[in-house]
Parts: structure tokens; sequence; C-alpha cells
């Protein structure tokens, strides 16, 4: 039990358990979000194999340096066959011709996205040291309409386009429903994320009024089908969610992710709020490069709130550049050791 008095838990159960609210022997230790690439550049020119060509690599990395395996699989809408943007925050289409066009190459069988090979590998991962928590992303109401008409023609679209818009999202909650069912049959994934980044660093970008219109009745419809098969439902957005966290409340999400604290987000507030639900993130990665007093004091800020509610302190969102390979191995140290820091 490494001197805690508590039974050492598979990874798996221990989140799955402290996302409940039940005890456990440890907070789980883990980096949620993938390595950013130009932060594997510089830990490869300090000594680290940082080679990435799949899951396999990732989970190399993450051993390495000590932390619980946290695997992403991604089910994307989207096919080989489906035009990219012109630019950065460029759509796809402009209007319901163009919807009907692109339809086409979208929303493909959900067992075409990954052989079986690929979940006999995940089971194998799971159940070979329990080291290992596993996860899935679909993006969300507010991300796919965005990515189809781009960013400027999205936010338009709620006024010049209700209908479309309508059209868009109840086509991709009849996808979602076949994909979620599908999982349920195939693999028992840990928790799942929806993409969205609705909140910049003032709020989220629409008001509770088009929330509720144009995407709540689509996650109240979707929501209910992948809780039935207990994986928990996990909201990601970058920015100042303080407002967020109540409309996702509303329609059934579990949790959060990533709490960016340079966007003003206070967790404190949220398990008030909201105590069953559960937060992951928020620890100040800007912190990270100015040593083991700045890094100590961040996890102090945090930890009467994992004490009280069910937080999980990571990286709020990917390790930056100017984190040197030892000093995240330093970090790593002190997340375990403040892992152990439960009084419940």
């Amino acid at each position: 039990d490494g001197g805690s008095g508590r039974k050492v838990m598979k990874a798996g159960e221990r989140f799955g358990r402290y996302v409940k609210g039940q005890e456990v022997d440890r907070l789980p230790v883990i980096e949620w979000a993938p390595f950013w690439t130009k932060t594997l550049e510089r830990w490869g020119s300090e000594g680290l194999d940082a080679t990435v060509r799949g899951l396999e690599d990732i989970l190399r990395i993450q051993r390495y340096f000590g932390l619980d395996g946290c695997l992403q699989t991604y089910f994307s809408w989207r096919s080989n066959e489906t035009p990219e943007a012109k630019s950065f925050g460029g759509g796809i289409i402009k209007n319901a011709y163009d919807y009907g066009r692109i339809k086409k190459t979208i929303f493909k069988n959900p067992s075409l996205y990954y052989g079986k090979e690929f979940y006999e590998w995940l089971n194998k991962v799971e159940n070979s040291d329990g080291d290992t928590i596993n996860w899935f992303t679909v993006e969300g109401f507010f991300w796919v309409p965005r990515e189809l008409f781009g960013v400027q023609n999205h936010f338009y679209s709620f006024y010049d386009q209700p209908e479309l818009l309508n059209e868009i999202c109840s086509d991709y909650a009849d996808w979602l429903e076949k994909v979620f069912e599908f999982i349920g049959n195939t693999f028992n994934f840990d928790f799942m994320t929806f993409a969205e980044d609705m909140s910049y660093n003032n709020g989220p970008m629409i008001s509770a009024d088009i929330f509720n219109e144009f995407l709540a009745p689509y996650y109240k419809k979707v929501i209910p089908v992948i809780k039935k098969c207990g994986i928990p439902v996990v909201i990601d957005s970058d920015g100042d969610i303080t407002d967020a966290v109540d409309w996702y409340h509303s329609v059934g999400a579990d949790g959060m992710l990533p709490l960016e604290r340079r966007a003003g987000v206070d967790v404190s507030v949220y398990i008030k709020k909201h105590p069953e639900m559960f937060f992951i993130g928020h620890f100040d990665k800007t912190c990270m490069s100015s040593g083991e007093k700045a890094m100590r004091d961040e996890f102090e800020r945090i930890m009467p709130s994992w004490q009280k509610g069910k937080v999980i302190p990571s990286v709020d969102h990917q390790t930056p550049p100017d984190v040197d390979i030892n000093t995240y191995k330093l970090y790593v140290s002190l997340l375990k050791e403040y892992s152990m820091r439960l009084k419940r």
C-alpha cells in the first residue's frame, strides 16, 4: 500500500471510484492531454526518445516519467474524403447545398475507424499492468458546426441559418448515438470528452439562450446513451468556463477540463455549486519553469479543492516547451507526492 494504509488500486478502478466520490488509495497521476510537439522536441534534444507514431509511444513516454497511463481514442465525424478548410478558422460549407454535398463524406460507420487489433491492444494494456486509464473523444455541438461553417459564419448561422444549423446538429446527434452504441459493445472506456472550446478568457462565446436553444436539446439526447454504458461524460473547453459549468451541468455532464488558471477559473467555486461534478486540470502550467517552490505553491493552492470535492490536478492544457526534462521530472515527483494527500 506504499505506506498509505490503503489498498493499491488499478488506474481505471481508482479513476472510477474517485469521480464517484468513493475512497481511493491516491489521486490519479496523469497528463490528460497529448504532449505538445514543441515540448517533445525540446525533451528529444535533452535525451528523451520523443518519437510519437501512435498511442504506444505516448504510453512509453508517460511511463518514462512515472505517470499513470492516460490514452485518448478519437472518433471523428470526418473521413478521408472530407475536404479541409483552405485557411485556419475557415469553413467548408456556406449553405444547405454545400452541406448536402459534404454530408456524403461524413458520419461514417463507427466500426470503420479502428480495426479489431486496436481494441485488442487497448484491452491488453488495460489488463496487463493496470496502470492505464483509457478515454475517448468526440466533438461537441458547438465544435462541429464551427468546423463546417468556419468561425465567423458559425456565429452568424445562429441567426441567419438556424434551420441548417439544427439539421447539422440533428444529423450529428443521430450519428453519435450509433457511435456510443458501438463503443458500449466494444470497449469499456474509463471516461469520454466532448471537445468544445466554447470559452475564451472572458467567458463563453455564446449566450445561455443560444446554448439552450441550439446545443442543449442535442446533448440531452445523446448524453443518456453513453451514460447507459457507465462512461462518465466530460466537457473539454478552454478559457473561463464559470458560466458554462452551469450550462453543461444542466444537460447531464459529469465533469469538465482543463480549467485554465490564467483564464481566471476557480475550481473551488465549481465544487460548491456542483459537488456531484468532477474536474481535471487547473494546475497553472506557466509556473512550472519557475521551479520547485512555485510548483509546490500551486499544488497547495489546489489541494483544499481536491480534499473537499472531486478534483484531479493536472497541467491545465499541455506542458509548455519552456519546461526542460528535469523540471518535468520534478513536477511529476511532486504530483505523485501530493496525490497521496487525501483526507476523506
